[in-house]
C-alpha cells in the first residue's frame, strides 16, 4: 500500500512537471501576465514585503526589483520593525549568523525595543555572498514616493503592532489574514486553501499557473492606487 502511495505521488509529479513545461502552459501563463501587465498604470513601485511575495508580483509584471524584500522572509513583528526605521535599517550591514534554517539567514542590528535586531532569511538564495549582493544592490533602488508594503498576520502578529505601520509614509498597504480584522481597514481576508501546503502564504499556483493570492486579491488595482498614506 505505501509504495503504491508512493508510485501514484510521483507519477503526480512527473505530469505536473511535464505540463508546466509545455509550450501550451507556457504561452497560457504568458497570456495570463500580459493581462495584468496591461492593467497597470503605475510604474517604479517598491514593494516591501515580508515574504516572497513581491518578488512573485515584480516577475509577473515584469518589473525591475526596486527592492531588498526579494526572495526572503522576515518574521511579520521584525518586519514591522522594519517597515518603521527602514532608513535605520538600510544603513546596517548584514550580518550572517548560525541557524537552523537551511538558507542563509542574517541580522540587522538594532539599538533597543524600539529598534530591535532584526533576523532575515534568504529563502531562495544559495549563498551568503549572493545574498549580500543582492540585498546591497536592490535597497539602492529604493523608491520611498512610490512605496507599497505587503504582510500577513503570522508569527503572533497582534492588531495594536500592526496598527503602528499606519505611522509609516506609503502609497498603500495591505496585510493578507486567515481571519477577519474589522479593526484594521487594510486589512484583506482570504480563506487559506488547507488543501495547500503552505495555506496562509497563497502563492500556491492552479493548473493554468495562476497563483491562489492572484484569483483573491486585485494586486495591480493595489498597486494602481492613486492615493497616498503620507
Amino acid at each position: 500500500m505505501i509504495r503504491l502511495k508512493e508510485l501514484k505521488k510521483q507519477l503526480r509529479k512527473s505530469i505536473a512537471q511535464k505540463w508546466t513545461t509545455s509550450f501550451v502552459y507556457k504561452m497560457i501563463d504568458k497570456s495570463i501576465s500580459k493581462g495584468f501587465q496591461r492593467k497597470l498604470k503605475n510604474d517604479d513601485f517598491t514593494i516591501l514585503c515580508s515574504n516572497c511575495i513581491g518578488g512573485v508580483i515584480y516577475n509577473r509584471l515584469n518589473k525591475r526589483f526596486l527592492s531588498p524584500t526579494i526572495n526572503i522572509y522576515i518574521f511579520q513583528q521584525d518586519f514591522i520593525s522594519f517597515c518603521l526605521n527602514l532608513d535605520y535599517y538600510l544603513k546596517k550591514e548584514l550580518v550572517f549568523v548560525e541557524s537552523e534554517y537551511d538558507c542563509p539567514v542574517a541580522e540587522l542590528e538594532g539599538d533597543g525595543e524600539e529598534r530591535p535586531s532584526i533576523t532575515i532569511l534568504f529563502a531562495h538564495v544559495e549563498n551568503e555572498e549572493t545574498a549580500r549582493a543582492e540585498w546591497e544592490r536592490r535597497k539602492s533602488r529604493i523608491r520611498p514616493d512610490n512605496l507599497f508594503i505587503i504582510m500577513y498576520k503570522l508569527d503572533g502578529v497582534t492588531v495594536d503592532q500592526l496598527r503602528k505601520l499606519e505611522q509609516v509614509p506609503c502609497r498603500n498597504k495591505v496585510v493578507f489574514t486567515a481571519e477577519p480584522i474589522p479593526e484594521i481597514s487594510w486589512a484583506y481576508y482570504i480563506k487559506p486553501n488547507m488543501r495547500h501546503h503552505y495555506p496562509y502564504n497563497y502563492m500556491q499556483k492552479n493548473i493554468w499557473g495562476e497563483r491562489y493570492f492572484e484569483r483573491k486579491f486585485d494586486f495591480v488595482g493595489f498597486l494602481n492606487a492613486s492615493g497616498s498614506d503620507h
